[in-house]
């Protein structure tokens, strides 16, 4: 039940740290909600892991590329991570974890991460 790889950039004490994750389940799903100030945006993903390895482990922070993605964030400095994320954000579409459902049991362990 794979159908992509991925690459996890998790955050941790100001600083991101590239993991490739192969054979996920990579699920898009497009909607937009209508509220009284406009059309508003619903987009969200699902991604499975197979493995609970390395997961995300900073919900709003840790970040999703579908595929391998060679982008290493080097920054040092608060300065330098906000120019590489302007860099890392023109060059790639990417998902941010909203939660993360570790299900390791059963006869399909996994862990559930929801994204947007």
């Amino acid at each position: 039940m794979t159908n992509a790889d991925c690459t996890l950039y998790k955050y941790k004490d100001g600083k991101y740290t590239r993991h490739f994750i192969p054979g996920v389940y990579w699920h898009e799903s497009k909607a937009a909600n209508v509220i009284k100030s406009g059309l508003q945006s619903a987009d969200s993903t699902t991604v499975f892991f197979f493995s609970d390895k390395v997961i995300p482990e900073s919900p709003t922070k840790d970040m999703l590329v579908k595929g391998c993605c060679f982008f290493n964030f080097t920054a040092t400095t608060e300065k330098e991570l906000s120019e590489q994320m302007k860099e890392f954000r023109k060059k790639h579409k990417f998902v941010v974890v909203t939660s993360v459902d570790p299900m390791m049991y059963g006869s399909l362990p996994h862990v559930e991460i929801s994204a947007k």
